[in-house]
């Protein structure tokens, strides 16, 4: 194997078929094709399937874009490295925030990042927790923000802000912002959460076991806006930071109130993969989120005299 054909055979997986890859890649079809006959023939196993959607992946094909990724992204990393060291940072970012985050604040930090180092070329990706760990874990990004608990131990991470939880329901609930709920009383009934692989998931099922409570999973999404109009359609409750509700509440969509005996709080942490050490322009936004977290927050509001 060779980097050029590992490079080929990943944007024909990306683009679904030999003709957008080619185009993508500056190379005839026919060229591609015999790189990929040529990377097959090395491995001795069929990399593809032709089915009327296009080229789909076999089982080594899919083993194989598991190791190739990490590693081409690594090879991307050390060549950005090697050619900014001593120089200006330089090279490629990819980081990940969650949708709870919203979209002004982490702009505003890719704003500030830009006038720092413009020689970076960035890509940001929104996500929810689970989705953004596998992204670190495959070499498809180099830093992301996620909820702990993880669901990795391929992964390091720090703390960078803890949030209070609220109980969400429909606007019918007759929940009231100044009254919280005790936190068995919010378990209580269907219930509109993340799948398992995300990390409100597994806290929610750890404060439940915790209580001898059997959680009642009615409806899992991973979308904190569908969530959103899952719950103000009155078809389940979840568990949510008030900054992530602010804009629906305040519009009369759905109801709210703090959960309390004991106060819930969701951590979210700066992770990146273990094992593998951060390029310079990595550790450049790492530097910058460290020095002030509060710039991927949104401030509370509405005069509830709470804290986060």
């Amino acid at each position: 194997m060779d980097s050029k054909l590992l490079k080929c055979f990943l944007h024909v997986l990306d683009a679904g078929g030999l003709t957008p890859a080619s185009e993508r890649l500056h190379l005839t079809q026919s060229a591609l094709s015999r790189q990929l006959k040529q990377l097959e023939s090395g491995l001795g196993a069929e990399l593809f399937q032709r089915t009327g959607r296009g080229l789909v992946p076999t089982e080594a094909g899919r083993q194989l874009e598991r190791r190739a990724r990490p590693l081409m992204a690594e090879l991307e990393r050390l060549a950005s490295d090697i050619a900014s060291a001593g120089q200006e940072v330089a090279g490629s970012l990819a980081i990940a925030v969650p949708p709870s985050v919203g979209s002004a604040l982490p702009a505003n930090l890719v704003h500030r990042y830009r006038a720092l180092y413009p020689q970076v070329r960035l890509r940001i990706a929104s996500a929810l927790s689970g989705a953004i760990q596998d992204g670190l874990l495959q070499g498809r990004l180099d830093l992301g923000l996620v909820h702990h608990p993880l669901t990795s131990a391929g992964l390091q991470h720090e703390t960078l802000w803890r949030e209070r939880l609220w109980l969400v329901a429909d606007s019918a609930a007759g929940l009231d912002p100044g009254i919280p709920v005790p936190l068995g009383e919010a378990l209580t009934g269907p219930m509109v959460l993340t799948g398992s692989r995300h990390g409100l998931r597994v806290l929610v099922e750890g404060q439940a076991a915790g209580l001898g409570l059997a959680l009642d999973v009615a409806i899992e999404v991973d979308s904190l806006r569908i969530m959103l109009e899952l719950v103000a359609l009155g078809l389940g409750r979840t568990l949510l930071p008030y900054r992530a509700i602010e804009p629906e509440l305040g519009a009369g969509r759905i109801g709210a109130a703090p959960v309390v005996s004991p106060e819930m709080e969701r951590v979210t942490v700066l992770a990146w993969p273990s094992g593998r050490p951060l390029s310079r322009a990595a550790e450049a936004m790492a530097d910058l989120i460290r020095s002030d977290p509060g710039a991927l927050r949104a401030p509370f509001s509405g005069g509830l005299g709470l804290t986060d």
